[in-house]
């Protein structure tokens, strides 16, 4: 997951401060003469000799490389100031790197402009140029992460009703057709299993009958009861039905799956507003796939044009090598994400965090 980005954007940091094959250390008149700097740089062994001695230059269409100029000041005074230039050019790479791995341009945009202002006005060590400069881009990254609003804990908040007495929690799932509603929503009834909080579950994807049997399974296979009819019956219905059976069994938590709908669908969101009024959530959560690219954001936006999205559960990460939908979803909703799907099994349901974004996109080493 976010292997593409974090190798395009680690490479175009590496790039930023690594010297081109056979080029020589050099500089005009104006700015020192070749002698003085040659002397210099020998014993103190400085940042552009370090350059020079570094491993043969690989073939890649993300390198860059100071300028000759900036090089030689960081060899004289040991700290660098990038030039417009550098800049200019590192920013460059770093944007193809976003908008090929998904990020939204808008976003994209938004980032490099404060990346631009932290460089042109920072003063790196010769000898931690590239530790400071990836510090750079990470606390842009972090400000466009830091525009969704801080995401609900679902088992401290379920945890909280449970002690209040204020039962049952009701989780609505929405979201496509083929995202993983269904499987998600298993997942979780595991991790709330794990917790020792019981749920039902209540089969109200009606418009597939293999969506009734999946959740039958899951059911089965977690030992949970499931509220089930027809295919074609009344979803909101079987919602009701799930919650009065939660209420007449003490069962903390009922999870209401959907049918997957296209947010163009006026008919099927009507539905989905006649459900949302009849199971009244406490809490709605969006399921998208990670794979999706940048139409998840505008399906996103788009369904809450029509209900309160509370948070969002991207599924398939690990299938997703781009992993620049994190920032895109941040930058344009402000929903937050509450996790992340890694695979196929009821324990790969990952919490989502910042820090693990950022660390996955920019490595600290």
């Amino acid at each position: 997951m976010f292997d593409e980005l974090r190798k395009k954007v680690s490479n175009a940091v590496k790039g930023l401060i690594k010297k081109e094959e056979k080029e020589e250390l050099a500089a005009t008149p104006e700015e020192a003469p070749p002698k003085q700097a040659e002397s210099l740089a020998k014993p103190e062994e400085t940042h552009a000799k370090s350059i020079e001695n570094s491993s043969p230059k690989e073939e890649n269409p993300l390198e860059l490389n100071l300028s000759i100029s900036t090089k030689i000041k960081g060899a004289f005074l040991g700290e660098i100031r990038l030039s417009e230039s550098d800049i200019e050019s590192f920013t460059s790479e770093i944007e193809t790197a976003m908008l090929q791995a998904d990020v939204s341009y808008n976003a994209t945009e938004d980032i490099l402009v404060a990346l631009k202002e932290k460089l042109s006005a920072a003063r790196f060590k010769s000898k931690t140029i590239k530790q400071e400069v990836l510090e750079s881009v990470r606390q842009s990254f972090l400000e466009i992460l830091n525009r969704s609003k801080e995401g609900v804990d679902l088992i401290e908040f379920i945890k909280t009703r449970i002690a209040a007495n204020e039962l049952p929690v009701k989780i609505l799932f929405i979201g496509p057709n083929g995202t993983g509603k269904t499987t998600t929503m298993g997942k979780l009834a595991a991790m709330l299993k794990k917790e020792g909080i019981s749920s039902v579950f209540s089969a109200s994807d009606t418009f597939r009958a293999a969506a009734i049997e999946q959740t039958e399974h899951h059911a089965k296979t977690l030992g949970l009861p499931v509220i089930k009819s027809r295919y074609g019956a009344d979803p909101a219905s079987i919602a009701f039905d799930a919650i009065a059976y939660a209420k007449a069994h003490s069962l903390p938590v009922v999870l209401i799956d959907t049918a997957g709908r296209q947010e163009t669908n006026k008919n099927l969101i009507n539905e989905m507003l006649k459900m949302v009024k009849v199971a009244a959530p406490d809490i709605t959560v969006f399921i998208g796939e990670s794979t999706a690219g940048n139409t998840l954001s505008s399906q996103i936006s788009e369904f809450s044009k029509h209900m309160k999205i509370d948070g969002i559960i991207l599924t398939k990460l690990d299938c997703d090598a781009k992993g620049g939908n994190a920032l895109s979803i941040s930058y344009t909703t402000g929903i937050p994400i509450l996790f992340f799907g890694v695979g196929e099994g009821y324990d790969s349901l990952r919490r989502y965090s910042k820090e693990f974004v950022l660390d996955a996109i920019l490595p600290n080493n």
